[in-house]
């Protein structure tokens, strides 16, 4: 509503004000007549009705969301036929064509101007999603608690089996460098992405043993989809705190990544149940949600549901022309 009156006013003023100055013009050159100023003034009117008619064919045919060079052409032609249609009221189509025509780039350029500020607004919210979530994720897994499973584990592999507990020293480096390296970019391939999540959960393997069951799939078509850093890492930390870390007798994590309906569908399926009311603030999700908005708008989706009576689905849906 405020956009509107504001366009109303600057409608009202900007023509009033062309006829305003055309009126001083011509009294500076010759005496005016009453005539003459009601025909500059009925001019303004035309110009508002005119221009308010271009407005509303301009919003209807979608010329905003073109480019300048493309839009050129169309401001031009549409110049002179609305200059056409004031003059068939007031006067020549010359003079009238050249006033609508900066009438239109006025209108389109603060239009542009808009979309320009709306880009830069939506790039900073994503930079700081990410920054949001690689520091979520950074310190959920460089929490005590964690550093304390990992060394508890590392403890006990010491002396009994030292080539496995050096092998998890490198897959818990391999997680914080891919943390730490994640953050400097929007978007990385699936491919390192499951790396990391293969990285973390060989680490709750150790901790888990037979509790823990793991499917790791991917077709090789899908390997180069750009997501978000930490996007997969999340839902599959989700599915081991919130799933199966709670079963007495574990569960099974199956990752799988494949091309389906013109899309590229990622799926994590993890033992449990989606809990009404439960402990878990969906922080992470929502996060992951926005950084998918961010970059793909509404063409990718994040979607988390129960699958019968006894797993969770989180499923991650890129178009093949977004990936």
């Amino acid at each position: 509503m405020k956009r509107l009156r504001v366009y109303l006013v600057c409608q009202a003023l900007g023509w009033y004000a062309h006829a305003a100055a055309n009126i001083i013009f011509t009294a500076v050159e010759e005496p005016i007549t009453w005539k003459q100023i009601a025909i500059y003034c009925w001019g303004a009117l035309a110009g508002i009705l005119t221009t308010h008619g271009l407005r509303a064919y301009i919003r209807r045919h979608g010329w905003l969301r073109l480019s300048p060079l493309r839009a050129l052409p169309r401001v031009a032609a549409a110049s002179l036929v609305s200059g056409g249609a004031i003059t068939a009221l007031v006067s020549l189509v010359f003079i009238w064509s050249i006033t609508v025509f900066l009438w239109e780039v006025i209108y389109f350029g603060v239009h542009y101007f808009e979309r320009l500020q709306r880009s830069e607004i939506e790039k900073l919210r994503l930079e700081v999603a990410a920054k949001d979530a690689e520091l979520r994720v950074l310190l959920s897994q460089v929490n005590p608690h964690f550093i304390f499973n990992c060394l508890n584990s590392l403890r006990a592999l010491i002396t009994e089996d030292p080539a496995r507990a050096q092998g998890m020293v490198t897959e818990l480096s391999n997680i914080l460098r891919y943390t730490l390296q994640s953050g400097r970019t929007d978007t990385v391939p699936l491919a390192s992405e499951l790396e990391a999540v293969s990285a973390y959960l060989k680490l709750e393997g150790i901790r888990l043993e037979e509790r823990l069951q793991v499917s790791l799939e991917a077709d090789p078509q899908t390997l180069e989809t750009r997501i978000p850093p930490m996007l997969l890492q999340t839902l599959v930390e989700n599915g081991i705190k919130h799933g199966v870390a709670r079963l007495p007798r574990g569960g099974e994590i199956q990752v799988a990544a494949r091309v389906e309906s013109e899309a590229v569908k990622i799926r994590v399926r993890n033992s449990g149940q989606l809990v009404e009311g439960g402990n878990s603030t969906h922080v992470g999700l929502n996060n992951a949600r926005e950084r998918l908005r961010l970059l793909y708008g509404n063409a990718a989706s994040l979607v988390l549901r129960n699958a019968g009576s006894d797993a969770v689905v989180a499923e991650i849906s890129i178009p093949l022309g977004h990936a």
